[in-house]
């Protein structure tokens, strides 16, 4: 056989090999073998570019040194076969190869032993050289055009066979990683509490991602650090905390396969931060945070209204006074301890913020919101219940609350009956007294603990249903009359105190006075003021409670 005819049956069985395979390592593999056997050459090594260009990576080779494909790779501008994929066109060296300084020596290649060596660029379809077919020969040899060819045309046919194997390993690579993420969503989607979570995540991620290490870090809310919560595989190495203010890019390239971080948000809401090692797969890295993040608002959300379900439970025993081992099992839960002195606080109107910010300030404080109503169980440190009230003054102040009320010191479970009941008063006397910031403690109200719980009793009297025939005209008619009558009595009936305290002219003043006698027949010259003030005071409250008072 000649030859060409020989050539032409190497090419015809090249091309029978790179289109029966479309796995990368088989076609590779077999090109070797057969342009070994075609070219008689010693060794055949094949080289492809990495996807950075900066590398080329033994993929295939000729035996004895099969074993090291993936293992030897040629930086950017070393050995011959970067001078062809450089220049785009064939180079050999017909003699004493390690004499040329093209030649990069690579002792695991044993390249003493050989003389010669030619390199043929694999070009893609694009124009793009994507690898590089090296041979060698022991002895000296010179290489005739239509060898040079040959290797030519073969690595054209091989170009083709990498580019479809890659198509075929990309889609196969992205059915797999649609798979994983399925189940990746599936485990999340099962899980209910972040101690079952983190480890799903962050196994998951390393395999998805192929990486040497993967951590997960959270976020608390409004916080500046991200604190680690999580590794795989256990003990891995990783920060334990990272400021905010040092994230840094998605990918960072410091390590020879790159870094990964990426951040978990749900909501337009920092919730923290997937980092994976030794990988660049930052596409899937988003997908895969997109998915951990819905997770983990979700489990926050379980554990929020399951804590809170517990809190409204725990309240609800405290306030009827259900002592027992329920009680002391849910105390345990929540981590409060009620042999230690605490205040009630009830607080209505209440911004959200409030929620988080009550146990920020005062460390240990239980909360449960109701609605626009926030009930909590506040600690009371050696600083006494005056730093509480100051600590409350100053929420209030910030996040936005009508009015605070807090009980007095509560020592003992028998004590929290009354204790939410003193903090229901002294939220009701913050409203109506007028209390500084809007917060009162019980203790501050003086007399009006007493007329608090009297306002809270269906008692019958006849002063009080005429101040709260007052209140029915104010409400139906957009009124100040009672009001006016509150302030009178505050003046000790003192015409121009009064009228300057209201804004409005003596005579003003006079007129309503009178309609206020027409509509109690209340006599303002001879009557009890005592007992007026008494009845206004209870109707105030009344309003301030919610109570109705048109059948007054």
């Amino acid at each position: 056989m000649s030859s060409r005819a020989r050539e032409d049956s190497f090419l015809t069985r090249i091309v029978s090999t790179v289109s029966s395979s479309l796995e990368l390592d088989e076609v590779l593999a077999a090109v070797v073998r057969l342009l070994t056997d075609a070219s008689a050459v010693h060794a055949c090594f094949v080289y492809l570019m990495e996807s950075s260009g900066g590398r080329l990576v033994l993929r295939a080779a000729s035996e004895p040194y099969g074993h090291l494909a993936g293992q030897i790779d040629l930086p950017r501008g070393e050995g011959l076969a970067w001078w062809a994929a450089e220049h785009r066109e064939p180079a050999f060296i017909p003699e004493n190869l390690l004499a040329d300084p093209r030649v990069k020596y690579v002792p695991e290649l044993e390249e003493e032993r050989f003389q010669s060596l030619l390199s043929v660029p694999i070009v893609g379809t694009d124009g793009d050289v994507i690898g590089v077919i090296s041979a060698h020969t022991e002895a000296p040899r010179e290489f005739s055009p239509e060898e040079v060819e040959f290797v030519v045309t073969t690595a054209s046919l091989v170009a083709g066979a990498i580019e479809n194997a890659r198509l075929y390993g990309e889609m196969r690579r992205r059915v797999q990683e649609l798979e994983a993420l399925t189940e990746l969503a599936e485990a999340i989607a099962r899980t209910e509490a972040l101690e079952e979570l983190l480890p799903a995540v962050a196994g998951g991620a390393r395999r998805l991602l192929d990486a040497e290490a993967c951590h997960v870090y959270l976020i608390e809310r409004g916080g500046d650090d991200l604190t680690l919560c999580y590794s795989h595989p256990p003990g891995a190495t990783a920060r334990p905390m990272i400021p905010l203010a040092e994230l840094g890019p998605e990918l960072s390239t410091r390590a020879r396969r790159g870094r990964v971080a990426v951040p978990l948000v749900a909501d337009d809401e920092l919730l923290g931060l997937v980092v994976a090692d030794a990988t660049r797969r930052v596409e899937l890295a988003r997908a895969i945070a997109g998915q951990v993040a819905v997770g983990i608002k979700k489990v926050r959300l379980i554990e929020r209204l399951t804590e809170q379900n517990l809190i409204a439970d725990f309240f609800e025993q405290l306030s009827h006074g259900r002592a027992g081992p329920e009680l002391e099992g849910r105390a345990a839960r929540l981590g409060c301890d009620l042999s230690l002195p605490h205040v009630v606080l009830l607080a209505q109107a209440v911004d959200e913020r409030f929620d988080a910010a009550l146990p920020s300030a005062l460390p240990g404080t239980l909360v449960h919101r109701d609605g626009e109503a926030v009930r909590a169980l506040v600690p009371v440190t050696r600083r006494g219940a005056e730093h509480v009230a100051d600590a409350a003054r100053a929420l209030q102040a910030a996040p936005g609350a009508e009015a605070i009320g807090l009980s007095s010191v509560c020592s003992e479970p028998a004590a929290y009956v009354d204790g939410f009941e003193e903090a229901r008063h002294a939220l009701t006397g913050a409203a109506v007294l007028g209390k500084v910031a809007g917060v009162a403690m019980y203790e501050e109200l003086g007399a009006h603990k007493y007329l608090l719980r009297i306002a809270s009793d269906a008692i019958r009297d006849a002063t009080v249903d005429a101040v709260g025939r007052l209140a029915v005209y104010d409400r139906q008619r957009q009124t100040q009359l009672l009001a006016t009558l509150d302030e009178f009595l505050r003046r000790r009936g003192n015409i121009s105190a009064t009228a300057e305290a209201l804004f409005v002219h003596p005579n003003t003043l006079r007129q309503r006075l009178r309609r206020i006698a027409e509509l109690t027949d209340l006599d303002l010259r001879t009557d009890d003021w005592l007992m007026i003030e008494i009845a206004v005071k209870l109707v105030l409250l009344r309003l301030a409670s919610g109570m109705d008072t048109s059948g007054a």
